[in-house]
C-alpha cells in the first residue's frame, strides 16, 4: 500500500499541472450521500486519506466515454493491480457492474477497501471455491474470506451490493462486525468528518486528508515546480532565475514547517460531463492563513512561469501553454485552485508525455 500512497501524493500537482485553469465564484457544495455515510463506519477512524470514486455516474457522461476505459486503470501500478484482482474475482469493472469505490489508507496500516456494486455471492463463492489464485478461509460467523495469493488482499462479501477488502487480517475482522448502525470507524473522527463536508464535489470523486505529514508531501511537490523539476533537465543561464531558484529552495523547510499550523484539510474532487472539472481545496485556519497559502502558490507559479519563459528553446509545449494559464483564488478561509479538462486537454496532454513522466 505504500506504493498507492506515494501515487496519491503526486496526483494532486499532477492533475493541476496537467490542465488550464481559472478563477470563479465558488461552486455549490454538494451533499453527502446518506450510503456514503453508512460505508464510513466500515473505513478506519484515523485514516492519512480518504478516496472515494463513484464510477456508474461518471461512466454515463461523455468524458467518460471519450477518455477513460478499463486500459487507464489496467497498468501494473497499485490501483490497476487492485481493481485487476477484484475484476477477475467478481467480473465487475469500472466500465460494467463496479459502481463504486471508497479507499482508507491508515497510517497504522488499517487499509481498507470498499466496493459497491451488483455481485452475486453464491456465483463468486462458486467461482473462486477451487481458484488456485485465491485462499479461501471459512469463519464460524459463516463469511466467507477469499484471499488473493499474489497481493496478500483479503476480502469478502458483506452481501449483494458490498465487498469489504484489506491487506490486514485485524481490518477484516473488524469490517465483518459492523452493522448499518454502527457509529464507529470513519464516522467516529469529528476532525476529518468536518473537513469532508466543504469539499465541492461529492458525486464523481473526491480524495481529502488532514494528516499533516501527507499535506507536506503535497506541497513538496508543488515546490518541484519552481525549478522545473521531472519536466526539464536543460540548464537554466538565466542568474537571476537561478539566484530566485537557490532562495527559494533554502527556506522550503521553514514554508512546510509553516504550513503545518496554517492548513487544516487538503482536498481535490471532480465532477465529469462533457468536460472535467476539478477543484482543489486548501481549508485554512483563518483568513490570514489562506491569504499566506494564496501568496505560497502564486510565488510557486510566477516563478515557475518565469523559469519557462527563460528557456534558450522557445516552442511552445503542452506544459508552456498549460502554466500560462495558471491561477489562483482565496474564498474566505479556503484556497481553491479550479481547472476544466477537456478532450483536447486530454490529447494534447498525452502527446507531451507528461503522463509518462
Amino acid at each position: 500500500m505504500k506504493k498507492f500512497y506515494n501515487i496519491i501524493i503526486k496526483l494532486f500537482p499532477v492533475l493541476l499541472i496537467a490542465v488550464s485553469f481559472s478563477c470563479g465564484s465558488k461552486p455549490s457544495v454538494e451533499k453527502l450521500s446518506m450510503t456514503s455515510k453508512q460505508v464510513f463506519a466500515l473505513l478506519p477512524e484515523k485514516p492519512q486519506f480518504v478516496m472515494y470514486v463513484n464510477f456508474k455516474t461518471m461512466r454515463t457522461s461523455e468524458f467518460w466515454k471519450q477518455n477513460i476505459s478499463d486500459s487507464v486503470l489496467s497498468g501494473e501500478n497499485a490501483m490497476g493491480s487492485i481493481l485487476n484482482v477484484f475484476k477477475s474475482a467478481t467480473g465487475a469493472s469500472i466500465n460494467d457492474g463496479l459502481d463504486e469505490m471508497f479507499f482508507a489508507n491508515s497510517w497504522t496500516g488499517e487499509n481498507a477497501i470498499i466496493l459497491k456494486g451488483s455481485f452475486d455471492k453464491n456465483k463468486i463463492n462458486s467461482f473462486l471455491a477451487n481458484d488456485t489464485i485465491f485462499k479461501k478461509t471459512a469463519s464460524p460467523d459463516g463469511i466467507t474470506v477469499y484471499t488473493h495469493l499474489n497481493s496478500n488482499l483479503a476480502f469478502f462479501l458483506k452481501d449483494n451490493f458490498t465487498l469489504c477488502a484489506s491487506n490486514y487480517q485485524k481490518q477484516i475482522d473488524y469490517m465483518k462486525t459492523v452493522t448499518d448502525t454502527s457509529n464507529s470507524g470513519l464516522l467516529a473522527n469529528n476532525e476529518l468528518m468536518k473537513s469532508i463536508d466543504p469539499v465541492i464535489y461529492k458525486d464523481n470523486f473526491w480524495i481529502v486528508s488532514t494528516e499533516k505529514m501527507f499535506i507536506r508531501g503535497i506541497f513538496a511537490n508543488f515546490t518541484d515546480m519552481k525549478s522545473g523539476k521531472d519536466i526539464s533537465k536543460e540548464k537554466m543561464s538565466d542568474t537571476l532565475i537561478d539566484n530566485q531558484k537557490d532562495s527559494l529552495s533554502k527556506t522550503d523547510d521553514v514554508i512546510m514547517n509553516k504550513l503545518y499550523d496554517r492548513v487544516n484539510s487538503v482536498s481535490l474532487s471532480g465532477k465529469m460531463k462533457g468536460d472535467l472539472n476539478i477543484i482543489m481545496q486548501f481549508e485554512c485556519v483563518d483568513a490570514e492563513a489562506s491569504a499566506y497559502v494564496t501568496k505560497l502558490f502564486n510565488g510557486i507559479i510566477g516563478l515557475a512561469k518565469l523559469t519557462s519563459s527563460a528557456k534558450k528553446d522557445k516552442k511552445e509545449t503542452p506544459f508552456t501553454n498549460i502554466l500560462n494559464e495558471l491561477s489562483v483564488s482565496k474564498i474566505d478561509n479556503s484556497v481553491q485552485i479550479s481547472s476544466k479538462v477537456t478532450s483536447n486537454n486530454v490529447k494534447e496532454f498525452r502527446e507531451g508525455k507528461l503522463l509518462i513522466k
